[in-house]
Parts: C-alpha cells; structure tokens; sequence
C-alpha cells in the first residue's frame, strides 16, 4: 500500500468516528459551553498577559474535543492537561510577575507541584483568603478533585502500560474513552471557573459581573459566597 492509500485509509477511519462521536450532542455541547465561557472571562481579565492565557486555555479545551471526536483520545487526554496546566498557571503568575516574565522567555517552567501546594498554591487556603476569603471552605475538596484528575490525565501522557489496553493500537471509536473525558473535561472546566472566580470575580467591574452572573449563578450555584456575591438567593 501506498502512503497516499495508507493515508486515505485512516481519514476514513476517523470520518468513522467523528460521525459516531457528534451524536453525543449534550456532552459536546457542555464541553463547548465551559470553554466558551472562559475565553468570555478572559476579556474581564485586567492584565494582558494574563488573558491571553486564559483565552488560550479556552482554545486547548477546544483543540482537546476536536481530537477527542476524531478517535485520537491520547492526544485529547494531553490537550486536556495542558489546559488545565495552563489555567492554573496563569492564575499563579497573576501573583508572581517574576515568574510569569520568565515563563514568557522560555526560562521557566509552569511547576505542578507549586500549582496544588496546600500552603502556598493557588489552590490553597493562603491564595483563597487574599482573593477571595468567603470561598475557602472549598478550596481543600478542590484541590483533591485536581490532583484527582491530573493523575488521571497523565496516565495518557506518560504512557502508562495500562492506558494503551484502553486506547488501543488501532484508530477506532471507543464509548469508554469518550465517557471518561467529558468526565474530566467537565471537572477540569469546573474547577478552573471556580479559580478564576476566586482570582478575580472582585475585582470585575458591576456590568462585567453582570455579563458572566447568568452563567455562573446556573454552574456555580452550589458555591455559596459566589452565588451570593452575584446577588442570588442565601439558601437553596
């Protein structure tokens, strides 16, 4: 076989999947919505390095799906972390100037570890009482689902034996794998929103709260101080 057969062969293979993957409407559309409200966030965001970040963010969660829906699940799973990375990051040189300057320069590296540190992270209490205080009853169960969900990425990233029984060899349509990334891709999209509100919700001006309240008031509901702070009801 040639390449051009070889090549042709596996487009149609991955036409295959992606006019199986598209039915999943609902969880396609949920995906699209979390990440197009954070490329919305990100004109909200008063520094421009920073929104730029973040609105790259949104891109890779968009780049994740759009592999996801042609079988090529490994490289979703890795696009998913790098956003997920990305976010955190971005919400960490927020405070760290230095840093992000040198990240810029290609003289830095964006460190998980620092990211979840439960003393100094940004998904600490230290980072939430200096932002804002009223949500960091959450921020612990946050940072569990995070190195929860990161774990569960890497296994795609670096490889591990078991991931490749799962994705196979082969380019082919698979309803698990599916499964289990909107699953991550709706918990990463989640706890990067409950960051960003966390960064920055405070500091938004009233009529870009108001833009985003509509949203957040439906997906953060559950979180009390934003919930309140946005003027929506004390009590479920």
């Amino acid at each position: 076989m040639n390449i051009k057969d070889y090549l042709k062969r596996l487009n149609n293979n991955s036409q295959e999947i992606f006019n199986k993957s598209i039915h999943d409407t609902e969880n396609l559309g949920r995906a699209h919505h979390y990440s197009s409200f954070i490329g919305e966030f990100s004109n909200y965001v008063f520094d421009k390095n920073e929104e730029r970040m973040i609105l790259t963010v949104a891109i890779q969660l968009e780049s994740a799906s759009f592999n996801l829906i042609y079988g090529m699940y490994r490289e979703a799973f890795s696009s998913l972390r790098l956003a997920f990375e990305l976010g955190l990051g971005a919400i960490h040189f927020s405070i760290h100037k230095l840093e992000q300057n040198e990240w810029m320069k290609g003289e830095n590296d964006i460190k998980w570890s620092k990211l979840i540190d439960n003393e100094n992270g940004v998904l600490s209490k230290r980072f939430c009482n200096a932002f804002f205080p009223e949500a960091s009853e959450y921020i612990e169960d946050y940072n569990d689902k995070s190195r929860n969900a990161y774990r569960r990425m890497s296994e795609f990233v670096h490889g591990n034996y078991e991931t490749w029984s799962k994705s196979g060899l082969k380019l082919k349509f698979d309803p698990q794998l599916k499964k289990d990334y909107f699953e991550l891709n709706s918990d990463i999209s989640k706890i990067l929103i409950f960051m960003l509100c966390c960064r920055y919700l405070k500091s938004l001006t009233q009529e870009n709260k108001e833009s985003i309240s509509e949203f957040l008031l439906e997906e953060l509901r559950h979180i009390s101080p934003v919930r309140e702070y946005l003027g929506g009801a004390k009590e479920l």
